[in-house]
């Protein structure tokens, strides 16, 4: 596959246009409003992935999207890659997306069932009551593993609640939109618990690992525009030294440290899946020169930004 001058950002109507089958979907008479939401904000939309995925044209670029997604596969397997790492999703696994993840699919089972749903912040926001409600869920970061294997109970509720949530799209969306978003929510709050216990072990939350969890969610969103621990601290209205401190504590980890691993990231990432140069990289991460860059890469990897872009 040719590799892009730089990484597509996609939003849901760009996607269904660049990278599904319209020919075979007409040809099937498939309603194409199954897949692409109206709306180019406040929007939700719901599909089982037997109905949709036959149209997506295998395998597909990287591509960073503008929007949120989960996928949750009852039946079959996908496989795909998240920010360059490759990931099996099977039966009985949910996973999340959110804005700012570099994705492709690589290959779909030819007998893989299950749910689509793509929606953006405004919509939970709008219909929950509750302003950037998505940022107290962990499996949304950035550098979070976005999958969750869920048990048999949990699956059969899944499924139903999907269920449900699809007939209510498909026959009364305008006015069920509230007991869709609250549908949501609480599926949202049910992989919250799973995911926060596998991951810290049912570990009480001490201050200090609240204030590193805080800041990671910041370092996501911010690490781009966002470079000192001043700028950080002051989101988190605490001192630097309350902040280092904090996530020293909690992580055994410099605060500067979780700035440069999403630096590096986004770094792998542009080196692997575009044609940009070292210069032209450099200057998207706002780094000063291309030297200073090449020196932060290698300092941060072992390796030269062209040593890992032409590493097999």
């Amino acid at each position: 596959m040719k590799k892009n001058k730089n990484i597509p950002i996609v939003n849901p109507q760009l996607f269904v246009k660049d990278y599904f089958d319209h020919a075979l979907m007409k040809e099937d008479g498939f309603n194409i409003n199954n897949l692409v939401p109206k709306e180019q904000h406040c929007f939700f939309s719901l599909s089982t992935l037997e109905a949709s995925t036959k149209y997506i044209s295998l395998p597909t670029e990287s591509v960073k999207i503008t929007y949120y997604e989960f996928i949750f596969i009852t039946k079959g397997y996908s496989l795909v890659t998240d920010n360059l790492n490759e990931i099996k999703h099977t039966k009985g696994q949910i996973r999340f997306v959110a804005p700012g993840k570099i994705n492709s699919i690589k290959e779909l089972s030819s007998d893989i069932e299950g749910y689509y749903c793509l929606f953006d912040q405004s919509f939970i926001d709008t219909y929950s009551g509750v302003s950037n409600l998505l940022n107290t869920f962990s499996f949304f970061d950035l550098d979070a593993f976005p999958v969750i294997t869920l048990s048999e109970q949990q699956a059969q509720f899944f499924a139903f609640v999907f269920k449900k949530i699809s007939q209510d799209f498909v026959e009364n969306f305008n006015n069920v939109k509230p007991i869709i978003c609250q549908y949501l929510l609480s599926i949202f709050k049910e992989c919250n618990l799973y995911y926060e216990k596998i991951n810290q072990e049912n570990k009480k939350l001490t201050s200090a690992d609240r204030i590193a969890q805080e800041f990671s969610r910041a370092v996501n969103k911010y690490y781009l525009s966002k470079r000192t621990l001043s700028e950080y601290a002051e989101l988190l209205n605490i001192t630097p030294k309350h902040l280092t401190k904090s996530v020293k504590q909690a992580t055994g980890e410099t605060p500067m440290n979780f700035i440069q691993k999403m630096l590096v990231l986004e770094a792998k990432v542009l080196l692997k899946e575009t044609t940009q140069s070292v210069a032209e990289i450099s200057y998207q991460l706002s780094f000063e020169d291309t030297a200073y860059f090449s020196r932060f890469f290698k300092q941060n990897t072992g390796i030269t930004p062209i040593s890992f872009r032409n590493k097999k």
